[in-house]
């Protein structure tokens, strides 16, 4: 039987597909996964992606037909339609949404296929191989432990500590699927952690690598999913966005710091996190999933404890190397000694001095840019605040403006206090602006850089940084996050956490566990090699819990306390979670919808539903926030649940109100 009529998603923000009949004579050529152009609403084309193929006339309308067919090689295959679809259902997304993102380039794949240019970049090229290295007693234990588990699970959890030598186990896995004619995606939270693992791969594995980034040209991110799509590129290292490419034959996909909040997508729609949709795509390919992590997150490390993954520990580190020296700077005192440094302790201050005499590298972390988070009135109390969202705007000394991090507004340093017209303007608090300004001024004989949002904003800038130090020509690296993860250096031995309470007290059910894992994960960049690390935590609560447990490297205690608490309050892995977002521009209006919508859910679902209340942020860009959240008990079907949901947002939104009001689910947010 031919069929008539194809089903087609939009990469637009709307709901379903549409139905388009075949023209005659592509009647034989056009399947499910095919890229065709069609006619769309005020546009004259668009590329739609083919869902469903049927011979069943629809009724009300004559539909349009297809415009033209795309090359047969840029078809997808089935699973990677069947993945976008399903990402679509599971957070709540729209069909042309997810087409949007699994297709980035939907209209330049067409431009491409009209132009036959040829491109090359993107990628990186096959080199001589160095073997892979031999793996020690432990990791060929991990690695023979991992295959055997694999056999009868889907999803295995690598739980090592830093610098146990995850990345070489990762090599190997990777060289035994390449001889199986199978493609591999190793997925990386940062993009500023490609550089040294890209350098790693290709010394080990001797064949061409594809990067996938948001930093790559158009050019280069059409040449990796072209590769992919034809099966020559057998490996690629990339980002959350990777797992939307057209993989043919995908073996193994390993998802690297696992427990990274960076893969969860916030905005735009899909909100999808790419470790959770890692593992359904390597289910539709028949393959597995390696989680990596030294401090995985509370889910996974549950889910591998109660059997649902495989469980791997790696416990030692690479070489025997100790694991680094764990000490904690008192803050409440320090800095009232006249002429002591703001912002450091005399601890800290030694430990750099110490590693600079020697010779050795110094990584200091503060987990907020720019120079001073706020200004203040020192006559009124006065604080600027961004004009559009409820936050405070900071300041950035090295363009002399205030900046708001959530929606970019930037405005000049005022001269004086709007308030009082006092000229009596102070900086608060510290950002890596600052700690680079005096770290300056205390070792000027110091080698110095900044790795953030700000110096990082340039194509290839997060590389040139870390080369650098690679390379020995920076002594101090100051940085946010970024600088947490993944990184190895070979003279880098003191680590300097210069202000552990701003994590610790963040109003969050999770802010315990990410506190532990970013203090853990920065300290393990010390020592590394034959050198034993320093690690030097500046806090106000020396005695703080999670303090105790990451001076012990502790966190099997970490996980026990977390999860008895997220037991008695009912959090994830006991429930999951589903937040609904909905703004508008006019306060009052806001709370009606919220407020009716909130009643409208709880008459479906009764205890489940919370809300609605502001968010810790309660305007961006001039909307205001409100959320409700939805609790999912295991006795509660999810698929019944966001049918509810969905009906009940939809008749909200068909309620007669001043201005626009936007909703939209967030699964298992972050």
């Amino acid at each position: 039987m031919i069929s008539l009529y194809a089903d087609i998603i939009i990469p637009v923000a709307v709901a379903g597909s549409y139905t388009y009949a075949i023209p005659p004579g592509l009647r034989e050529e056009v399947r499910r996964g095919s890229l065709v152009t069609v006619s769309f609403g005020q546009r004259k084309s668009h590329t739609g992606l083919v869902i469903r193929l049927h011979d069943r006339t629809p009724e009300g309308f004559t539909p349009k037909e297809i415009t033209s067919l795309l090359p047969p090689s840029l078809a997808i295959c089935d699973r990677l339609t069947d993945f976008i679809l399903w990402v679509s259902e599971y957070y709540m997304a729209q069909q042309g949404e997810v087409m949007k993102a699994a297709l980035p380039s939907a209209e330049n794949l067409r431009v491409r296929a009209a132009s036959k240019e040829k491109v090359i970049s993107g990628s990186s090229g096959a080199t001589q191989v160095v073997p892979p290295s031999e793996l020690t007693g432990s990791q060929r234990e991990a690695y023979e432990k991992i295959n055997i588990l694999f056999k009868n699970k889907e999803v295995v959890l690598l739980h090592g500590v830093t610098s146990s030598g995850k990345t070489e186990i990762y090599i190997h896995l990777i060289n035994e699927q390449l001889r199986m004619g199978k493609q591999v995606l190793y997925l990386l939270p940062e993009i500023s952690l490609t550089t040294q693992i890209i350098e790693r791969l290709q010394r080990n594995l001797g064949t061409s690598i594809g990067v996938y980034h948001s930093r790559l040209t158009n050019s280069a991110r059409r040449n990796v999913w072209t590769r992919v799509n034809n099966g020559s590129l057998g490996v690629v290292l990339g980002v959350r966005s990777s797992l939307f490419l057209p993989f043919r034959e995908l073996g193994l996909i390993i998802v690297d710091e696992e427990h990274d909040p960076s893969f969860k997508q916030f905005d735009p729609a899909p909100r999808y996190h790419a470790r959770d949709a890692a593992m359904m795509l390597s289910r539709l390919h028949g393959g597995v999933t390696l989680l990596g992590s030294a401090t995985p997150s509370v889910e996974s490390y549950h889910n591998a404890i109660t059997g649902r993954y495989g469980l791997v520990e790696l416990i030692t580190r690479y070489g025997d190397v100790m694991m680094p020296e764990m000490l904690v700077a008192d803050t409440r005192n320090f800095g009232k000694k006249k002429g002591a440094p703001a912002h450091f302790t005399p601890r800290l201050l030694e430990a750099i001095g110490d590693a600079l005499s020697k010779e050795e590298q110094v990584i200091l972390f503060q987990n907020r840019r720019g120079f001073s988070p706020y200004i203040m009135c020192s006559d009124c109390g006065w604080v600027q605040r961004c004009s559009g969202c409820s936050v405070s705007t900071t300041y950035h000394k090295g363009i002399g403006r205030m900046v708001c991090h959530y929606c970019g507004r930037s405005e000049p340093l005022p001269r004086e206090c709007p308030e009082c017209h006092s000229a009596v303007l102070t900086t608060r608090g510290f950002g890596t602006e600052k700690i680079e300004e005096e770290i300056k001024l205390l070792f000027p004989a110091a080698r110095v850089a900044r790795m953030d949002q700000d110096t990082t904003r340039l194509r290839n800038s997060s590389s040139a940084i870390l080369s650098d130090f690679a390379a020995g020509t920076t002594d101090i690296l100051i940085g946010t996050q970024m600088i947490s993860k993944g990184l190895d250096f070979e003279k880098l031995t003191v680590v300097g956490i210069l202000d552990a309470d701003s994590m610790l007290y963040f109003p969050d059910f999770r802010a315990f566990e990410r506190s532990f894992q970013l203090m853990e994960q920065v300290s393990g960049r010390a020592g590394r090699r034959t050198r034993r690390g320093r690690v030097i935590i500046q806090t106000a609560d020396p005695s703080h819990i999670i303090l105790r447990q990451v001076l012990k490297h502790d966190y099997k205690a970490m996980y026990r306390i977390q999860l008895e608490e997220r037991e008695l309050f009912g959090y994830p892995p006991f429930t999951r979670i589903i937040r609904i977002v909905l703004k508008h521009r006019d306060l009052q209006e806001l709370n009606t919808s919220a407020g009716r919508l909130a009643d409208s859910l709880r008459r479906r679902l009764g205890k489940y539903v919370l809300g609605p209340e502001f968010p810790l942020i309660m305007q961006v860009q001039k909307w205001y926030i409100k959320t409700i959240m939805v609790k999912l008990g295991k006795e509660l079907s999810a698929f019944r649940i966001k049918e509810l949901i969905r009906l009940a947002v939809d008749d909200e939104l068909k309620v007669q109100r001043q201005g626009i009001l936007r909703v939209h689910a967030d699964v298992d947010p972050q």
